[in-house]
């Protein structure tokens, strides 16, 4: 088997070939467990799954993700989406979770925007809320740049931008002319399966985080260290354990991700294909 920078080479030259009528788009939306882009696109260009274009294994995704990619239009706009990825609980290497991001980034898209669920740190956060992730913070054990230093001009990157606030900024500023606000929030990424105890999620606050979820991370390195302005989006599923707390349940999670999607797509398409006489996001149009 090639190596994964190969891996993401390849893919990257054969993503276009996928589909009927391509053009580089201008983002790349990743969109986690649960999730339902039903009336994203005013234009669905073409699907492919995962597996099909070299960007995963072809065994189901253990958190029932379709693991299927999108090329549609959004007004004028044309946007590429993961609809479901690998964790990095499916994957030991950790290959697999970001290669379809490595892969979209080496195919030109210049803009990322990761959507995942999370469990809120704070009783402020109720469940449904929405919060633009301003930093990470990684508990994974693992940097998702190895295997992929040859595609990294400068592997020892100032971390401290890897989230742009300038696409944040845009993202805030559409979704709340379409009605969907959108708080700040540090994500802590941890790998899973299991949901954190109620000692690690109160490590966890110690840490500073307000949300807690077993995404965002190695995605948000891999595309800063790529070129890529990064922007995630975290719906608040639930909060966090805590003694006497609810049990905690993944398929609560994908109930929630799933009710939310109708607001997520009117706040994505207020991204990328603005209401008339509202100023346009600048993502991807700089």
């Amino acid at each position: 088997m090639a190596p994964p920078h190969q891996q993401a080479v390849e893919a990257a030259r054969d993503l276009p070939g996928h589909f009927a009528s391509w053009q580089v788009p201008r983002a790349y939306v990743q969109l986690g467990a649960g999730f339902d882009p039903e009336g994203l696109f005013d234009r669905v260009l073409g699907r492919v799954a995962m597996a099909t274009a070299g960007l995963a294994s072809a065994r189901p995704s253990a958190a029932g993700c379709p693991l299927q990619m999108i090329l549609g239009q959004i007004g004028e706009t044309t946007v590429l989406v993961g609809h479901g990825h690998r964790y990095s609980y499916e994957d030991a290497s950790g290959h697999e979770v970001v290669l379809p991001i490595a892969a979209a980034a080496l195919a030109g898209i210049r803009d990322v925007v990761v959507v995942e669920t999370g469990m809120a740190l704070r009783e402020d956060l109720a469940s449904g809320s929405w919060l633009a992730i301003t930093d990470t913070i990684n508990a994974m054990g693992a940097c998702p740049a190895t295997g992929y230093l040859e595609l990294i001009g400068e592997p020892f990157l100032d971390m401290t931008d890897a989230l742009s606030q300038e696409l944040n900024a845009e993202i805030i500023n559409a979704a709340a002319h379409v009605g969907v606000g959108l708080r700040l929030g540090v994500y802590q990424g941890t790998r899973g399966p299991q949901f954190d105890t109620p000692a690690e999620a109160a490590a966890a606050r110690r840490n500073g985080a307000d949300v807690l979820g077993h995404g965002v991370v190695p995605e948000a390195i891999l595309a800063a260290l790529l070129g890529c302005r990064t922007a995630a989006m975290v719906l608040v599923a639930g909060a966090a354990a805590s003694y006497g707390g609810r049990r905690l349940r993944q398929a609560a999670v994908r109930d929630v991700a799933g009710f939310c999607s109708k607001g997520l797509v009117r706040a994505l398409r207020g991204v990328f294909a603005p209401p008339e006489g509202i100023p346009g996001s600048a993502v991807g149009l700089a």
